[in-house]
């Protein structure tokens, strides 16, 4: 099946608010990750898997399928954060053919230290939203993320920040 062609024509003005709205929204979120890289040179795609198995050990495809990423792509997001320490890979005791990412103390310290997100405008305004607000926002960007999985069903590649060897 081949892609739709994309509509080059000038789009209405609804779509066109919608965008500009989506491009604002983007834009207050990237000094969180530019202070997430030069405090802790983690990417949002590491600090995301830190925080996905911060609450329990996830397997690394339960990660892979969660974070839209190939079993390839999250190995690697994997051996970049286990290298240096923050999580670690542990063999199932009932079955061996299982493997379990789980955070290390210094994965937790990490995630602890991380201030600039909890203390961030964006975090700030999201927090006050009450629920029915909160559920709106939830819903529409999922709405978004899922269609744009659809139209582009190929699994999200590496973030090109890269950790130090």
């Amino acid at each position: 099946m081949s892609e739709p062609e994309a509509d080059l024509s000038p789009p209405p003005e609804n779509v066109r608010r919608a965008l500009q709205a989506f491009v604002e929204t983007v834009g207050l979120g990237e000094s969180l990750v530019v202070e997430l890289w030069r405090s802790h040179e983690l990417t949002l795609l590491q600090a995301h898997c830190l925080t996905m198995v911060q609450e329990a050990p996830k397997q690394p495809g339960t990660l892979a399928r969660r974070l839209h990423l190939s079993q390839t792509s999250v190995t690697r997001v994997l051996e970049r954060i286990e290298d240096r320490g923050l999580v670690k890979r542990v063999m199932d005791l009932h079955d061996r053919r299982r493997i379990w990412v789980e955070l290390t103390d210094q994965g937790r310290t990490v995630l602890e230290e991380l201030h600039a997100w909890r203390s961030s405008p964006v975090f700030t305004a999201i927090r006050s939203m009450d629920d029915v607000a909160l559920e709106r926002l939830t819903t529409a960007l999922n709405d978004l993320a899922d269609r744009v999985h659809r139209i582009s069903p190929t699994k999200r590649t590496v973030s090109p920040l890269k950790t130090p060897n």
